[in-house]
């Protein structure tokens, strides 16, 4: 008995082994499951968080989002997608086609270009227009790309805000264009028209004398004034009409040019200024615009004398250099500025140099920007001139300044050949040449006065007020004449127009083209230019300059 109720209690206690062991195991086991499921389950968090994320990032992302199911029906959208075309809510959209937002012309593209390339490469992007709920037009830019259940993920843009900013850009760009051209006529007038004032002050002032005849001993003073008051007039709108002209280059004497700057600036300076010309007897020939060059010395020198006090000086020289060699003013400059590059020797050195108020670096720095004037009373083109002489050429200028010092203007350009004899202009057989000569110029005065001047020249003058009466006239007597001397702006017919048609009825009729406005291109076979304002002076120098200061039959 004992040893039966002792199997029983063997058997009892392996049970309970194998039971306390399959509970060890299944604890175990529901232990690992346990963690495995709390690992998916944060899993399945991060994840659902991410997805979170993404949605929201979709739900508020700039571009329009869609999807479609195979069928081609909205089963999402996100609002900017619902707001580009022009829905309050994007729920509006689910369940209906995506072909509602399209014309008929769109759709038809899309079946017959966008749709083959799609299913072809399981996506397409491109530009389409789209038509909002209230029938107007969306300019998209569209991506679609293919889903694994055959729906479409759609992606645009609104590219017409786009455009809109674009042309808005573009039309700020215009309008500060516009600004800043109108700025630039603003100051140009006004400096202009303080520049014309004073010269006709001095016109009307000197005329109103003239009328006095208890001023009689001044009527050569007041003429010369008004003279010279016109003069200034005729420069002011010579330099508004050249400062931006391209520099027409030949080879040319530096000597004479500076010279001739020198005289025509002497009786400029008071007698208690200093104005001395200091020119090298050594021929410097250059290639440049004598014209240009001749202005810019002019320029310079005018600017000097106005910086100068009632007892300043100023000096103009023009000298060979063989290499390169510095410049030192007397005084130590605190501005400074540089022009061009001159990387040939020899070199013709061109020096300016006053003992005026001199110049601050700010100042010196805007002298050569046309309608800057640093004076308050200029025009501000005197120095863009250099400039525009060194554009054209190979040279270069430096400016010293010092503020009560005054400023040396130094340029130096490179030599060329020496010059040859110029060709005579004018080639004729003087027993053959008529004296006639034709003036054709719209303003009557100024055809009676060239036409008197002609008289006084030996010439047998006659004038036209309109320039079709004198083509006809020189249609039927063409050997009349010897001389023409024409307007360029003229109402019934431009000297540009009037000229070739003079030269196809008698080539080698010699023709001077008058005006105010001589800036290129100037019509062909011109024998010269006469500008106006015309003076006795300025005639008698343009009919020398072609061989006709009289009748070649009254010539000896």
């Amino acid at each position: 008995m004992l040893s039966e109720h002792d199997d029983q209690i063997a058997r009892l206690k392996r049970k309970l082994e194998r039971e306390a062991s399959a509970r060890a195991a299944a604890e175990e086991l529901l232990e690992q499951r346990s963690a495995e499921l709390y690992e998916i389950s944060e899993q399945l968090r991060t994840e659902a968080l991410q997805v979170q994320h993404l949605s929201t990032a979709i739900d508020v992302s700039a571009d329009g989002v869609a999807i479609t199911d195979k069928d081609g029906y909205y089963t999402y959208m996100n609002p900017t997608h619902a707001s580009m075309f022009g829905y309050a809510q994007a729920q509006e959209c689910i369940g209906k086609p995506w072909s509602m937002m399209y014309n008929r012309d769109t759709l038809l593209r899309f079946e017959k270009d966008i749709f083959p390339l799609f299913q072809q490469n399981g996506y397409w992007r491109g530009e389409v227009t789209g038509r909002a709920n209230d029938g107007s037009k969306v300019h998209q830019d569209l991506s679609l790309t293919a889903l694994s259940d055959g729906g479409i993920l759609c992606s645009t843009r609104d590219i017409g805000i786009i455009r809109r900013r674009e042309a808005q850009r573009e039309q700020l760009h215009e309008m500060l264009l516009d600004a800043e051209r109108r700025d630039a006529l603003g100051r140009m007038a006004k400096s202009v028209g303080h520049d014309f004032a004073n010269i006709l002050a001095i016109i009307n002032a000197s005329a109103q004398l003239l009328t006095d005849k208890m001023q009689a001993d001044l009527y050569d003073i007041l003429v010369d004034r008004i003279i010279q008051s016109c003069r200034q007039a005729n420069e002011l709108v010579d330099d508004l009409m050249n400062f931006d002209t391209a520099p027409e280059q030949k080879m040319c004497a530096l000597n004479d040019l500076v010279r001739d700057v020198g005289d025509l600036n002497s009786n400029q300076f008071l007698a208690t200024q200093g104005f001395e010309v200091l020119v090298t007897s050594e021929k410097l020939v250059c290639e440049t615009d004598p014209t240009l060059f001749s202005r810019m010395v002019f320029n310079l020198v005018k600017n000097a004398r106005e910086a100068i006090e009632e007892d300043g000086n100023v000096c103009l020289s023009l000298e060979l250099i063989s290499e390169q060699t510095d410049i030192e003013p007397h005084f130590s400059p605190s501005a400074f500025i540089e022009r061009g590059e001159c990387n040939a020797y020899p070199a013709a050195r061109l020096i300016v140099r006053d003992d005026g108020a001199g110049m601050s670096q700010k100042a010196l720095d805007t002298a050569f920007i046309p309608f800057q004037s640093t004076k308050g009373t200029g025009r501000g083109l005197g120095l863009t001139t250099v400039d525009a002489l060194l554009q054209g050429q190979p040279g270069r200028m430096q400016a010293f300044s010092r503020p009560g010092e005054g400023v040396w203007i130094v340029i130096d350009l490179p030599l060329g050949a020496a010059l040859s004899p110029a060709p005579s202009v004018i080639d004729r057989d003087v027993h053959t040449t008529p004296q006639g000569a034709m003036v054709v110029d719209d303003d009557r005065f100024q055809a009676d006065l060239v036409t008197g001047l002609l008289k006084e020249f030996g010439w047998d003058a006659v004038c036209f007020y309109d320039p079709l009466e004198a083509l006809s006239v020189f249609k039927v007597a063409p050997s009349a004449f010897g001389l023409i001397i024409t307007d360029r702006r003229m109402p019934q017919m431009s000297g540009d127009d009037l000229v070739p048609q003079l030269l196809e009825i008698q080539p080698d009729i010699p023709i001077i083209l008058s005006s105010g406005a001589l800036a290129s291109p100037l019509p062909a076979g011109l024998a010269g230019t006469l500008p106006k304002p015309v003076s006795r002076e300025t005639l008698w120098a343009t009919l020398d300059y072609i061989g006709l200061k009289a009748p070649l039959e009254s010539q000896d």
